[in-house]
């Protein structure tokens, strides 16, 4: 099961928040018993899987079921931006977007050591300008960690990076 799809018990409501499937865009499979779910929201999309009330009788309350397994963190992820964008906000997506920027970066890092780069090097062309090794050895040690952590995303192949 996609990890993205979130499972929810809808109930009928009135009193806010509620979400009112006329009032937005979305697609509606009737299952037995449930309901398939496609919803868009400024361009993003949220898909369900939902028992309960049908989202197609009126305003409704999600509950939301989330799996207590590896989908965990992508479930509880994706619940936040839907409630956000339900709420008029746009989700902080800049904690995952420097999460991926940082990874990449290592993986940078990882090649250029490979290719033979200094530590020097590296932090002169992949971190924020100073002196070199820094108060501390500062941005020795960052040039460290960012070697050492795109040679463990080389090492853990292409699945770990991709599920980002």
């Amino acid at each position: 099961m996609d990890s993205r799809v979130l499972s929810v018990v809808a109930t009928a409501a009135t009193m806010q928040p509620v979400v009112d499937i006329e009032q937005l865009d979305a697609f509606v499979l009737q299952g037995r018993g449930h309901e398939h779910v496609r919803l868009v929201i400024d361009g993003e999309a949220f898909r369900f899987d939902v028992v309960g009330a049908s989202v197609t009788a009126g305003p409704v309350r999600f509950t939301y079921l989330i799996a207590r397994d590896c989908r965990l963190a992508k479930q509880i992820e994706t619940v936040q931006r839907l409630e956000a964008r339900l709420a008029g906000c746009v989700p902080n997506s800049a904690k995952g977007n420097s999460r991926i920027a940082r990874l990449a970066t290592a993986l940078h890092a990882w090649d250029a050591r490979m290719a033979g780069a200094s530590l020097k090097t590296i932090a002169t062309e992949l971190l924020e300008p100073g002196d070199w090794p820094g108060p501390g050895e500062c941005r020795k040690s960052a040039a460290r960690r960012l070697v050492s952590t795109g040679q463990k995303l080389v090492a853990g192949g292409p699945r770990p990076i991709l599920a980002l």
